[in-house]
C-alpha cells in the first residue's frame, strides 16, 4: 500500500491482518486456499470482496466467502476477481465467459450481474520491466498465450477424461427395469459420493448420482436406502479397512443391505484409461441429472501425472472416481464387448 498509495493514511493490526483507514473503513486479509483458513471468515461481514488469483481458490471456498457478503448498509456489494486464465475447465470460464452455474452447468439467473475484462502486460507497461515482457515472448506458445496474452487454454490440454463429449454421452433415457442396480462408491467425509447405473449389453447407464458435501457411511447407506437404490455396491477397497465407529464401511453398507463383491483399485491411469475407452467406443451413456458427474468428465485435469485435486480443483474427481470403479470391476481392460451390442443404446 505504501507503493500504491504513498498518501493514503491508515493502521495496520498485524495480530489479526487486516487495515483501518483514515474514514473507518477496514479492509481484511484473508486465506481461502485450506479448510480451517475458510472458515474463520464465517464470523466476519463484508461490503466488498476480492479474489486475488482465483485460478487457484476452489469454488467452494469462493461460495462460503461469498455468504459473508452481508453487511448491512447502504453501499451495493460488489465481488472483484483476478486471475491469469486457467484451462477452460475452470469454474471461472465457466462462470464469466460462458454464463454457467459450475456447481451444475445450469445458466445462471443473474447473467446481467457478471462481466469480465482482459488485461494484458502491455496494458500496464508504465509498471513493467521491458525484460519481463521479453521473457514472456519468449515463453512456449501455451504459457506465452496464458501470461502475456491472457487467454484461457483449450479443454483438451491436460483433461483426464478427453473422449467425454456432452454432446455425445450425455441422453435422456428411461431407466431399464431389468437388470442388476449397481452403485459405484467413492468413500470421504466431504464429499462423499456415488453413481447409479444398470449395465445391459455392455454399455453403462448411468442414471442417477448421490453427491453428500458432508457426509460418512453410515448417511451414504440412508441416501440410497430412501431412493431405493439396494444392489450391488462397488467401492473404493480401501473401503475395507477404513471405519467408522469401530466398523469398515463396507460391512456398513453390507448391512444397510447392498451386497458388496470382492474389489481392488487398479494405478489410478489405468482405470481412466479404462474409462476413456469405454466413452471412446459409445459404451457410456449418462443421464442429464447427473450434473456432479457430468462436471467431473469436463473438468478434471491432469496436475504432476496425477488427476489434479488441489486448489480450484480439490472437489473434483470424486464422482468420476465412482464410475472408473464401477467399469474397471464389471468391464476392465481386455474384456470384449460385440460393437452392436453397444451402438444399440447410443
Amino acid at each position: 500500500m505504501r507503493m500504491s498509495f504513498p498518501h493514503l493514511k491508515y493502521e495496520y493490526n498485524k495480530t489479526d491482518n487486516y487495515a483501518v483507514l483514515a474514514n473507518g473503513s477496514e479492509i481484511w486479509f484473508a486465506g481461502l486456499d485450506d479448510d480451517k483458513r475458510v472458515e474463520k471468515i464465517l464470523g466476519k461481514e463484508f461490503s466488498t470482496l476480492t479474489f486475488n488469483e482465483c485460478s487457484q481458490i476452489p469454488y467452494s471456498s469462493i461460495q462460503i466467502a461469498l455468504s459473508r457478503l452481508a453487511e448491512k448498509n447502504s453501499l451495493k456489494k460488489k465481488v472483484y476477481y483476478d486471475m491469469n486464465p486457467p484451462n477452460k475447465s475452470h469454474w471461472a470460464y465457466s462462470l464469466f465467459e460462458l454464463g454457467l452455474n459450475p456447481v451444475d452447468n445450469e445458466p445462471i439467473k443473474n447473467k446481467s450481474d457478471y462481466a469480465s475484462i482482459l488485461m494484458n502486460p502491455i496494458d500496464n507497461i508504465q509498471n513493467i520491466d521491458s525484460d519481463y515482457l521479453t521473457l514472456l515472448e519468449s515463453m512456449p506458445e501455451r504459457e506465452r498465450n496464458r501470461f502475456l496474452l491472457g487467454l484461457y487454454s483449450d479443454d483438451s490440454d491436460g483433461q483426464v477424461y478427453y473422449a467425454y463429449s456432452e454432446e455425445k454421452h450425455v441422453k435422456e433415457f428411461d431407466t431399464p427395469q431389468h437388470g442388476t442396480i449397481y452403485i459405484g462408491s467413492d468413500f470421504n467425509v466431504a464429499p462423499t459420493t456415488s453413481v447409479i447405473f444398470k449395465y445391459i449389453n455392455g454399455v453403462f447407464m448411468v442414471y442417477d448420482e448421490i453427491y453428500l458435501d458432508v457426509g460418512d457411511t453410515y448417511k451414504l447407506a440412508a441416501a440410497l436406502k430412501a431412493k431405493g437404490y439396494i444392489g450391488t455396491l462397488i467401492p473404493d477397497s480401501t473401503g475395507g479397512n477404513r471405519r467408522t465407529s469401530g466398523i469398515s464401511d463396507h460391512e456398513i453398507l453390507k448391512q444397510s443391505g447392498q451386497t458388496i463383491p470382492s474389489v481392488y483399485n487398479p494405478a489410478v491411469i489405468d482405470r481412466v484409461n479404462n474409462v476413456n475407452r469405454l466413452l471412446d467406443a459409445n459404451r457410456i451413456l449418462i443421464h442429464p441429472r447427473c450434473k456432479k458427474l457430468r462436471n467431473d468428465l469436463t473438468k478434471v485435469v491432469y496436475r504432476n501425472g496425477q488427476p489434479d485435486q488441489t486448489g480450484a480443483n480439490k472437489m473434483l474427481t470424486h464422482m468420476s472416481d465412482c464410475l472408473g470403479y464401477g467399469a474397471w470391476h464389471l468391464d476392465k481392460i481386455g474384456i470384449k464387448i460385440s460393437p452392436a451390442s453397444a451402438s444399440k443404446y447410443m
